[in-house]
């Protein structure tokens, strides 16, 4: 286990809250694409004789993406601290 790390810059600090949030990213979106494999019948439209792990399915896929859009605004928060040319301050730049 490492010791705590609030000695640290500012920085620093956001470049581990930043991987930690890619590593959290890529298990949602992992675990989507599972049920999005595992259920195919999902991404057709909702019928009333459908069974209930597969509406259940539908509404874990839905909680992932919402997850996923405020993992986003929370990157996006966390990335002012890093320094001007950070690789991953730029990451979702739409000015170039």
């Amino acid at each position: 286990m490492t010791g705590p790390i609030r000695s640290e810059s500012a920085e620093a600090l956001a470049e581990y809250q930043l991987a930690a949030l890619a590593s959290l990213e890529a298990a949602i979106v992992f675990a989507a694409r599972a049920l999005v494999v595992t259920y195919p019948a999902v991404n057709r439209v909702q019928r009333p004789q459908d069974h209930a792990e597969l509406t259940s399915a539908r509404e874990l896929i839905e909680g992932c993406e919402c997850f996923l859009v405020v993992l986003d605004a929370h990157w996006r928060q966390v990335s002012v601290h890093l320094r001007d040319g950070h690789p991953d301050k730029t990451k979702y730049d739409d000015s170039f």
